[in-house]
């Protein structure tokens, strides 16, 4: 039996045969150039191995040639299917145009430019500050990002939050306005603005901001929130004002005293000034004297009682009688009658 190496060597042989046969085409033809498609093919084939296949192309390309120009995309096709270099180096010498070896050149390493910073490269750090409580360093670049992109609202409301952090209540509105004004539907611009409106100690212009911001965003439930906590605060305030100025009031209003004090009481005060009666006893006696009779009149005017307390004892009952059928002005307080309290004195004198 014959060895197993002899054996392959005898496959390889006929296979050789078989791929020169084919390639040389009809019987008695001229063999023809080698194309890329047949090295491919003789690539492929699983006949024998692929160091024998290398060695059968390179021989038929170094004897016929190849119809195609070589590459390096054709080279590396090549290598990718199998082709060693022995094959690779027949196609270059057979190929229409060799390619040339290329030597190394030390090219000049180019320095790249750095693209300059735009506004969002100066916004997105600014937010990464902010975030971190810098707010001045976030600041100084909204600042900057408003310097390149002046028409951006995000910009104004990103950096009125930041002036909101810093207590720069009013610059913060200012930056809201400025926001509002570029894009009037920026519901976060309101709710923001309010805010600021509330620090500066103006509730009324903060709800309107609120609703604005509601009515913007129908989602929005902390705008929902302030609203009703402002409408309430309000109210509250409004009642408070309002017992406020009650009691206030009341305190203006003095209590009425149930009798007025009125003095002396003589003909201008009176309605109807009644002279006492000298009694026929006491002018025989010769008696004269002042006698003083204190009285208390009602809301009409009318004495409803009185009381002689000094002068002669003789003419005292003449004086109460004529105290008693005298009438005088109603007492006014706060220009509401009111009782009052008197004095009459009356002359008795011959």
């Amino acid at each position: 039996m014959r060895s197993l190496p002899f054996a392959r060597r005898v496959l390889s042989t006929t296979f050789l045969a078989f791929l020169l046969t084919a390639f040389a085409g009809m019987a008695g033809a001229q063999s023809p150039p080698l194309s890329l498609a047949d090295l491919l093919i003789g690539l492929r084939s699983k006949k024998v191995s692929l160091g024998d296949r290398n060695l059968i192309l390179s021989k038929a390309v170094m004897e016929r040639g190849v119809t195609f120009t070589n590459s390096p995309e054709i080279e590396k096709e090549l290598a990718a299917t199998g082709a060693d270099g022995v094959l690779i180096s027949a196609v270059r010498s057979k190929s229409a145009k060799p390619v040339p070896v290329a030597t190394p050149k030390s090219a000049a390493i180019p320095v790249s430019t750095p693209t300059p910073p735009d506004a969002t490269f100066f916004q997105k750090r600014a937010d990464a500050s902010l975030e971190k409580g810098e707010v001045d360093s976030a600041l100084a670049d909204y600042n900057k990002a408003v310097e390149l992109k002046a028409d951006d609202a995000d910009l104004y409301v990103s950096r009125g939050r930041a002036l909101y952090s810093k207590k720069a209540f009013d610059q913060s509105v200012k930056d809201y306005d400025k926001a509002i004004q570029l894009s009037p539907k920026t519901a976060v611009a309101f709710l923001n603005r309010g805010a600021s409106y509330e620090k500066l100690g103006d509730p009324r212009k903060a709800l309107d901001d609120y609703k604005r911001a509601s009515e913007l965003d129908s989602t929005n439930d902390s705008a929902k929130a302030e609203v009703k906590r402002i409408e309430d605060q309000l109210a509250k305030e409004a009642a408070a004002k309002e017992a406020e100025a009650k009691a206030a009031s009341a305190k203006l209003v003095p209590v009425a005293p149930e009798y007025l004090n009125l003095g002396n009481l003589s003909a201008a005060n009176a309605i109807r000034m009644v002279t006492p009666t000298y009694s026929p006893m006491a002018r025989q006696s010769r008696i004269m004297g002042k006698v003083s009779v204190e009285v208390e009149i009602n809301i009409e005017g009318e004495v409803i009682s009185a009381n002689a307390t000094s002068g002669p004892a003789m003419l005292r009952q003449s004086a109460e009688d004529a105290a008693k059928r005298s009438k005088f002005k109603p007492a006014l307080f706060n220009d509401k009658p009111v009782k009052g309290r008197g004095t009459i004195l009356y002359n008795f004198s011959l």
